[in-house]
């Protein structure tokens, strides 16, 4: 089985929409996932997730290891619309539990963490793909599922500024990727 035989992720929750982008990067997926796992560093280079750490579940303090692993609470400040000026936006924060953290398949997941899943829910998957048989390339995908009642005011008022951060995302990715060494 290649990795273009793996179905995308099941939906595991209901969705009211998806926000999708995709990009190609002139990078081994190792050094895309690497980068991407660096949460620390999103502030360098990620216009949309502005600061990414993981916390503790009880006091919400980030943790002293910052290594990705499924159950683990994350917390991301978050850009809408995407800037790299902290100063010109205050910006939001949400909470999402770590889902999918998969080095092998390079799968990572999130999903937003509510006990109030029928007012809002949401999902995001990031997967990386080899460009094609012998390239060095790496195929980047970016999706979010979201649901709930408020899904539809922000399917409303959100939608666009929400694409915008996805895309402004990938295109910071592939910057950042394609200059590591």
């Amino acid at each position: 089985m290649t990795e273009y035989d793996l179905p995308h992720p099941e939906l595991t929750t209901s969705s009211v929409f998806t926000i999708r982008s995709s990009i190609s990067i002139d990078a081994p997926k190792e050094r895309v996932w690497d980068v991407l796992l660096d949460f620390a560093s999103y502030k360098e280079w990620n216009p949309y997730i502005r600061t990414q750490e993981i916390v503790s579940d009880l006091d919400k303090t980030p943790l002293l290891s910052q290594t990705a692993a499924p159950g683990r609470r994350i917390r991301l400040r978050l850009h809408v619309p995407p800037t790299m000026n902290d100063a010109s936006t205050k910006g939001s924060t949400a909470e999402e539990i770590l889902t999918h953290v998969d080095g092998v398949s390079f799968r990572l997941a999130w999903r937003f963490a509510t006990p109030a899943r029928w007012l809002i829910n949401a999902e995001r998957w990031q997967i990386l793909r080899n460009g094609g048989p012998g390239d060095q390339r790496t195929v980047y995908e970016t999706w979010e599922y979201l649901g709930g009642l408020l899904a539809y005011v922000i399917r409303f008022f959100m939608r666009t500024k929400l694409q915008d951060s996805f895309d402004a995302m990938s295109h910071a990715l592939k910057e950042r990727a394609e200059r590591v060494d």
